[in-house]
């Protein structure tokens, strides 16, 4: 049986999305080739007909991930831009990592990771920062709304949901939407 001319590409994209997934939900230093594999349905031997090696995989992964994620927030309206933000201070965003940005999932394992994915992490931001500098007054106020969410989620995640973790991304969402030029609405 003859596989399509782009059967190769498409595996890799699914190999990706999977992969992709499972290290944001689990991990990406603790789950083997072989468990990485599974989680695409591909068998560990089919690993190194895309990767050379687990550490080209994750740089893979974040520049996929990012690119993403960037595709998102690029050229949309300050109103749109908020509207983003809502969905990524939202309970379903923070329970759903693998659903979710890289960023806070995978920020600790790519910064013990190879300059070339990191490389690819910094593109990445840089190019979230860059989105979001277009609603903002400057770049460094845009640089503080990407830290604000992107730590918001981060510490989110660690909670147990409650008051606790309502209460922070309620106030991260409100310094947000200040930033962003939005009257909070209790203050209408």
């Amino acid at each position: 049986m003859r596989y399509p001319s782009t059967h190769k590409q498409d595996t890799r994209t699914r190999l990706l999305q999977s992969t992709s997934a499972l290290a944001k939900r689990q991990g990406f230093a603790g789950t083997g080739v072989d468990g990485l594999m599974a989680a695409a349905g591909l068998t560990s031997g089919a690993f190194y007909s895309h990767f050379r090696s687990k550490s080209e995989l994750l740089e893979a992964i974040v520049q996929h991930e990012l690119e993403r994620s960037g595709k998102l927030f690029q050229g949309k309206s300050r109103k749109q831009l908020l509207r983003i933000v809502e969905g990524y201070l939202s309970p379903a965003h923070i329970d759903q990592p693998e659903a979710g940005c890289a960023i806070p999932a995978l920020a600790g394992e790519v910064a013990r990771a190879g300059d070339a994915t990191r490389q690819a992490f910094e593109r990445g931001v840089v190019a979230l920062k860059d989105s979001m500098a277009t609603a903002t007054a400057s770049e460094a106020e845009a640089w503080a709304v990407v830290a604000q969410l992107v730590g918001a989620v981060a510490l989110a995640r660690a909670m147990p949901a409650g008051e606790v973790r309502e209460a922070l991304l309620a106030g991260v969402l409100g310094g947000v939407r200040g930033r962003l030029g939005e009257v909070p609405a209790d203050l209408t």
